[in-house]
């Protein structure tokens, strides 16, 4: 624990260049979260967020760094973690909170695998169903065609409030089932980047989800999937009822 007071000294008075975000093991974070001293910010996806996570941690992925820092206290240490290798995710997501002002910042050593490794408790939403499933149903699997990596994918299902198919792009706005506004655009042709049910897209399904071009059949539903190092997919879910919040 004091090596890693040391760091943290050390990198608030660092002047000039950025200092790199340190590390801390799994029982210093445990130690400083049980004392209330940290949070723990989860920078994965959606998907390995429901899956599983630290006990009590707050869900903020990378992309989201910059928009939502604020809600994060600057009178404790965060700790960004992620299941990556090296603590790539948690190390980028540290030095983004560092140029926003954050003093206290460091990245989880082993990330999730290391912490639930130790025992520490963790907690999850709902475990991921064998296929994709209705509202009557729980956690979404990712299609096949979704092939990035779970650690970066975030799924948002829901109802699609608006709805735009312009010359290279369409543009959705979804309000999700966990009571959220996301709108995800997608780059055209679009048959490579829509699902309908979880299958391939084909040009005979336009009828199926549009009354006419570039007008959405009301109550249509999608599960957009977002993936940081690859373009969204949109599968559409015509037919489906509302589902609960997630």
């Amino acid at each position: 624990m004091l090596t890693f007071i040391a760091s943290l000294l050390l990198a608030a008075t660092v002047e000039g260049a950025a200092a790199p975000v340190p590390r801390i093991t799994v029982a210093e974070a445990q130690a400083l979260q049980e004392k209330g001293d940290a949070i723990l910010v989860d920078v994965r996806g959606s998907v390995p967020y429901e899956l599983g996570r630290i006990a009590g941690a707050v869900w903020m992925p990378l992309g989201l760094i910059n928009q939502r820092a604020g809600e994060l206290p600057e009178d404790k240490t965060i700790i960004t973690y992620c299941s990556c290798r090296s603590e790539e995710t948690s190390l980028e997501a540290g030095a983004a909170l560092q140029k926003l002002g954050f003093k206290r910042v460091a990245a989880l050593t082993g990330g999730y695998p290391e912490w639930k490794k130790a025992g520490y408790p963790t907690e999850a939403t709902q475990p991921l169903e064998a296929a994709p499933v209705s509202a009557s149903g729980g956690r979404l699997a990712p299609p096949a065609a979704v092939s990035c990596n779970r650690n970066n994918l975030t799924v948002y299902g829901g109802e699609v409030t608006r709805y735009r198919r312009l010359r290279g792009r369409t543009e959705v706005t979804i309000k999700t089932d966990s009571d959220t506004v996301e709108t995800v655009t997608v780059k055209s042709p679009e048959e490579t980047s829509y699902l309908i049910m979880a299958t391939p897209f084909a040009k005979g399904d336009w009828t199926r989800i549009e009354r006419k071009k570039g007008e959405l059949r009301p109550k249509m539903r999608v599960h957009a999937w977002v993936c940081t190092d690859g373009s969204p997919i949109l599968d559409w879910r015509p037919g489906e009822a509302s589902g609960p919040a997630r």
